[in-house]
């Protein structure tokens, strides 16, 4: 990476799963799908099945009229011929108790979080927007970091797109008014590169040096 353009950045994407936090993404959906399936009563293979295809179906959805949680709902409740009202009801429940206990597994990236607690630069929470706001602010929390250390935050209730959509990327960029020679993306999967399609510089978690010196 320049040493001009290490200088132009003002906001850094981050990404969460195997960036801010170690786990992958498949350890956190494992204890996460335990969890749920307790919590509805629904066999966890069946549940995991309909919940992955319904949200499969929200990626896909790149209707700009709805944001990824009515999407998701609208998928869910057609697949499983239950309420989308029953599906709210039972994820928001889920999300104020149970989920919780996952915090135990979250292995904080501890030297990331360092530089994201002490940096003046403009940080914006890149997640894929997969989980509702109550979830994704919990999430943040599990990592020892604050929502408010975040410009902004992505999640299912103000995002209409989703990674690997570079739409994803430019949503974000129009609401604050960014231009992507300002922004850098750090995080670990080709869905998280989709930022390049828009402009905005990818630094793959294990190029640690290049993420230090953007800090």
């Amino acid at each position: 990476m320049e040493k001009k353009t290490i200088d132009n950045v003002k906001y850094i994407f981050l990404d969460y799963d195997g960036t801010i936090i170690e786990n992958a993404e498949s350890e956190f959906l494992k204890e996460y799908f335990t969890l749920l399936s307790k919590k509805s009563g629904i066999e966890f293979n069946q549940l995991l099945q309909l919940v992955m295809s319904s949200v499969e179906e929200t990626i896909k959805n790149t209707a700009n009229d709805k944001n990824l949680f009515e999407k998701f709902t609208m998928a869910i409740s057609q697949s499983s011929r239950k309420s989308p009202e029953y599906w709210i009801k039972l994820f928001y429940a889920f999300y104020e108790t149970e989920f919780d206990q996952l915090s135990r597994i979250v292995k904080p990236k501890k030297e990331l979080i360092e530089l994201i607690s002490k940096t003046d630069k403009k940080l914006i929470f890149a997640s894929n927007p997969l989980f509702p706001k109550i979830a994704t602010y919990k999430r943040i929390k599990f990592a020892g970091l604050e929502p408010e250390m975040f410009l902004y935050v992505a999640h299912m209730e103000n995002s209409t797109y989703a990674k690997p959509n570079p739409m994803f990327f430019k949503e974000i960029m129009a609401k604050l008014n960014l231009s992507p020679d300002e922004c850098v993306m750090i995080g670990d999967t080709e869905f998280d590169m989709a930022c390049e399609k828009v402009g905005i510089k990818f630094i793959h978690i294990n190029e640690t040096e290049k993420w230090k010196q953007v800090f």
